[in-house]
């Protein structure tokens, strides 16, 4: 390894920690986790999401599900593919040491035996582990569950990052880490582990690796060229080599704009992957419909189609299975199958948009994800960019550019600072996720078109100013996204009340507050404030209660007047349709009496009646239900009947 590599990396620590304050340990954390993942292209919130450093971490710090390439962060809030699923998890040790060290594999090594023992609860762990670490373990025991029938392909990748050097790795560390692999293959069957260690040279070469949106496809035939695009034949081997990187991983940052993940093996993907299965077979472009690329240039040089700001925005399921085919397939010299390939050419952000929303509209996909494309997203990626702030309304767009990572945010944190300051909602900002603004009406009161457009920019200095405060403020080392994500709404929300003088601003004001105030000492005034309220220390959750005493301590100390409730407006939910009243004629009821013998009942009552009148037994059973409702019959219970003062009065003693 040449010295110069830690040099490298100590100066890239160095420039980090000035865009962003914290300690140098940390700031290492996240470097080593951005480039070990790079290949995955996951955003900042799913960055911080497996970020797991800090007390009780068990030596993990960094723990990522990954399922067919898609980061799990919610159970309940997943698109589970069918079949063929693969399950990739990294268990990631950082330690900004100058040399590797057995300690960091020893813990890793008695937590794994503890965590990846599904047999054992939470409650019943033998060691004490962070809610992080448990938040992680039982998404990985719900994917292990929710996919286990469909026998899925299991992955661990145990991960060593230091600046040290890999050709100095004793003895004692490859032994442990041949044990926590023969460990997490005992566990699981069919499963497979690795262990990689990445020392100074190895993270710089990652670092090094840059994502190309400028790339070449050979192709066969083309079919039309013009200003507008092209469509050509790409021969499968040559496309699939087209989407993988220097280190065959699948180019996963060219999908961007695609709304879909790959979902197993489905219906449409079993067909794809039989198809090209089948050498024998007719050509694979007469059997599937291609794929679509934008592109904001593309010229077509003899047999080489040279593409610039390429987005492939549909045929992700196709890519997905040409990949997993050829990377699985030892020699496809002979194969000349091709693929249908749409190339459309447009630098226009409207006309891209039009085309990214068209192509995946054409099957089942959630609405929610097409909001990138919309009117008002794009109108606050413009007001932003008018003042230097880079909007990712596509996943990772700004950072692939190279932008400065402390002027580029993200939609969820401009959404809760919407919540925050244009609703003026401190509370539900501080509780926000993703799914809470899927509906349409969730939505449309946080990205609201009534906003006044000049008031995002303010909303992106606030927002941004309460993270580095937050940050600045932590006194411990470890991951702090917690407690950054509940509490950045809140103390924007503080500090523009402290700057206008009142808690009853409105929209008018934000737009004219003089942003200058807003200093490193200011914010951390507000912020020091805030950490000194009673309550406010045990938990990243915020109540109603904790804000009202934040608002009192703020008041107190700035003069600040007005009160939390004033100008507060919820986030949209669905109107609840009432519940359809159940009617019946009273000839039917008056059947069903006549039919029905004395209390208690069989439990088979309404089916035997059912079977005298002719008719559904659910009929019967909501027409004894509405007896009971109006008196007519006693209320009965398992056999046991009550009157109308729930006395028991009779009871079935057959049973």
């Amino acid at each position: 390894m040449a010295k110069n590599d830690t040099i490298l990396v100590d100066s890239l620590l160095q420039q980090m920690q000035r865009v962003r304050p914290g300690d140098i340990g940390d700031i290492f954390e996240r470097f080593a986790l951005d480039q070990i993942l790079k290949s995955f292209d996951l955003s900042t919130e799913e960055m911080d999401f497996g970020w797991t450093d800090g007390s009780l971490d068990g030596g993990i710090d960094g723990f990522y599900i990954l399922i067919n390439g898609r980061l799990l962060t919610d159970a309940t809030d997943f698109s589970w593919p069918r079949t063929g699923a693969e399950i990739k998890v990294f268990i990631i040790t950082c330690k900004h040491h100058e040399t590797f060290q057995q300690g960091p594999l020893d813990s890793l090594l008695a937590t794994a035996q503890d965590i990846f023992d599904l047999s054992l609860s939470n409650s019943e762990l033998s060691g004490k582990y962070s809610s992080k670490i448990k938040q992680c373990r039982d998404l990985f025991i719900s994917a292990f569950k929710q996919l286990s029938l469909h026998r899925p392909t299991i992955s661990f990748e145990v991960v060593y990052a230091s600046r040290g050097n890999t050709e100095l790795l004793g003895a004692s560390i490859k032994a442990r880490a041949q044990q926590l692999i023969t460990l997490l293959n005992s566990y699981f069957s069919a499963s497979e582990c690795v262990f990689n260690a990445l020392g100074a040279a190895e993270l710089v070469e990652h670092y090094r690796q840059v994502r190309s949106f400028a790339l070449d496809l050979p192709v066969q035939e083309c079919l039309t060229a013009g200003q507008e695009g092209y469509v050509v034949l790409a021969k499968l081997k040559d496309y699939s080599a087209f989407v993988q990187d220097e280190n065959k991983n699948l180019r996963r940052y060219l999908f961007d704009s695609n709304v879909r993940a790959y979902l197993g093996k489905n219906l449409v993907n079993a067909d794809i992957r039989n198809t090209l299965d089948d050498n024998s077979g007719p050509n694979f472009w007469w059997l599937n419909n291609g794929v679509t690329i934008l592109a904001t240039s593309a010229s077509l040089v003899g047999k080489t189609l040279k593409l610039r700001d390429i987005q492939i925005v549909n045929g992700l399921q196709t890519t997905e299975s040409i990949y997993k085919h050829y990377s699985s397939t030892t020699d496809s010299t002979s194969d000349a199958r091709t693929l249908l390939v749409k190339v459309i050419v447009s630098q226009d952000e409207n006309v891209r948009d039009q085309v990214i929303r068209a192509t995946n509209n054409q099957s089942a996909v959630e609405p929610a994800a097409l909001h990138a494309t919309e009117r008002i997203q794009r109108s606050i990626e413009e007001i932003l960019l008018q003042h230097d702030w880079f909007y990712e309304r596509r996943t990772n767009y700004y950072k692939n550019e190279g932008k400065p990572e402390g002027r580029i945010v993200s939609p969820i944190l401009m959404a809760a600072g919407a919540v925050a300051l244009l609703l003026k909602n401190p509370v539900s900002a501080s509780k926000l996720k993703q799914k809470s603004i899927r509906r349409p009406e969730a939505y449309q009161s946080v990205y609201s078109e009534v906003f006044p457009l000049n008031a995002w920019p303010v909303v992106a200095v606030l927002m941004r100013s309460a993270e580095l405060a937050i940050l600045r403020g932590q006194k411990k080392r470890g991951s702090h996204t917690g407690v950054i994500s509940a509490w950045r709404g809140p103390l924007a929300y503080v500090s523009a009340s402290r700057v206008l003088g009142t808690f009853s601003f409105e929209h008018r004001n934000l737009i004219s507050m003089d942003l200058s105030v807003l200093s490193d000492t200011f914010m951390d005034e507000c912020w020091s404030c805030i950490s000194l309220v009673p309550g406010r220390q045990k938990s990243v959750k915020i109540s109603e209660s904790i804000m009202l005493k934040v608002v009192d301590a703020v008041r107190l100390s700035w003069n600040v007047d007005g009160q939390l409730s004033d100008g507060r407006r919820e986030i949209q939910r669905p109107v609840k349709v009432e519940a359809e009243v159940y009617q019946e004629s009273e000839i039917f009821l008056l059947s069903v009496l006549e039919r029905l013998p004395a209390q208690p009942w069989l439990p088979s009552i309404h089916v035997d009646v059912a079977n005298l009148l002719d008719v559904k037994p659910a009929r019967v059973s909501k027409a004894i239900n509405l007896l009971i409702e109006q008196g007519r019959l006693m209320k009965q219970v398992n056999g046991v009947v009550f009157d109308a003062a729930g006395t028991e009065i009779a009871r079935d003693t057959s049973r």
